[in-house]
């Protein structure tokens, strides 16, 4: 009886807290700035260029149209956006290698902006209350590379799912880190050229907002601790990070940024999980005429195989529909393809992705 009035007294805490912290849009917290600024067609806060049924969107649901996108530059002059992957350092290695990324907006031939990729370690949990803490926020930046807003793979009518390498790879990760990207502008100067990172639609994400820590001092003294789970962040003007779901208009979608990664065990069952959707690599690595892509969903789910180039061409793709839970391995045919350096994403329907890479060898 005791934990299950201490599980209510958790979820009354978190949902004050998201009625305390969700101020993104109060004019007393971040005050709307009123000069105007031109945009493209569709190159506003309002989806007027994003069809309903694909799954990668510029959202931002509450705001004024014409003033910039949610996950890049807006009214607000948001500097950084940021999505948690988690591992168990336990049994799994995670070497970060680069990003799969997919940007929107509108952006100059001319253009001179850049923004900066990022793979951030996670700070230890944020304490709100006595018993209510935020999981982590990025903390150091482990990788980074600048890319040329030129370079995103935005284009004036379809925008390109691109693939990002780090000069040289993380080394192996501690723990659970965020990969995103900061940017640098002023809303008021910004000129012609809008950049954001595409999101899914709003209510799609499938993980809970919080979980519960039970503190056992003993047989007889439990402590019930909420941990807010913070899926992505934005860093605001304030330079501060700021949880998306209980800080910033109540957001529950997820970034359309995926990292690359050489994922590893002791027991060779090492795996990198995000949200529903745990890697585990590709074997053999090289490929000589066939690569085995294996993964694990935490729930049934449609998945997505696609295969790039280093020069971000398509080589495959897959559709599979109502996968079970559990491990699947996927064989794809390397035959016909040029030896090189290739990279492979995994993604289900829900949001969730992953990429690795792996080499072909003739």
């Amino acid at each position: 009886m005791k934990r299950t009035l201490l599980l209510a007294t958790s979820i009354l805490t978190i949902t004050a807290a998201q009625a305390q912290h969700a101020t993104h849009s109060a004019p007393v917290t971040r005050p709307v700035v009123t000069a105007a600024k031109p945009t493209a067609t569709g190159d506003t806060l309002t989806l007027t260029n994003i069809p309903a049924t694909q799954t990668e969107r510029l959202l931002y649901p509450v705001a004024p149209a014409g003033s910039g996108y949610t996950t890049g530059t807006n009214v607000y002059n948001d500097k950084g956006f940021a999505e948690r992957y988690y591992f168990d350092a336990g049994d799994s290695s995670v070497n970060v290698l680069g990003v799969v990324a997919l940007f929107g907006g509108n952006v100059s031939a001319t253009s001179t902006k850049s923004v900066m990729l990022r793979i951030w370690s996670q700070t230890a949990p944020k304490p709100i209350t006595a018993r209510l803490y935020y999981e982590g926020f990025p903390f150091e930046t482990l990788d980074s590379l600048s890319v040329p807003a030129t370079k995103l793979g935005i284009g004036p009518t379809a925008d390109t799912l691109k693939a990002f390498m780090f000069a040289t790879p993380t080394g192996f990760l501690k723990g659970p880190f965020f990969a995103g990207y900061t940017i640098d502008y002023n809303f008021e100067t910004l000129g012609p050229d809008t950049i954001a990172l595409k999101t899914s639609k709003h209510n799609t994400r499938n993980t809970a907002p919080y979980r519960l820590r039970y503190n056992m001092a003993n047989a007889d003294t439990v402590s019930v601790d909420t941990l807010i789970n913070v899926q992505n962040a934005t860093l605001w003007a304030d330079n501060k990070w700021h949880d998306n779901y209980t800080d910033n208009d109540s957001l529950y979608n997820d970034l359309a940024i995926f990292p690359i990664v050489v994922v590893g065990g002791p027991t060779g069952t090492g795996r990198v999980t995000h949200k529903d959707l745990s890697l585990m690599g590709a074997y053999p690595n090289p490929s000589t005429g066939t690569a085995n892509i294996r993964f694990a969903l935490a729930e049934g789910a449609d998945v997505s195989i696609t295969i790039m180039d280093m020069a971000g061409h398509t080589v495959y793709t897959r559709q599979l529909s109502d996968l079970r839970a559990g491990e699947h391995t996927v064989q794809v045919s390397t035959a016909g393809y040029a030896a090189g350096t290739y990279i492979y994403l995994v993604r289900t329907a829900t949001g969730s992705g992953m990429a690795g890479k792996m080499q072909v060898a003739h």
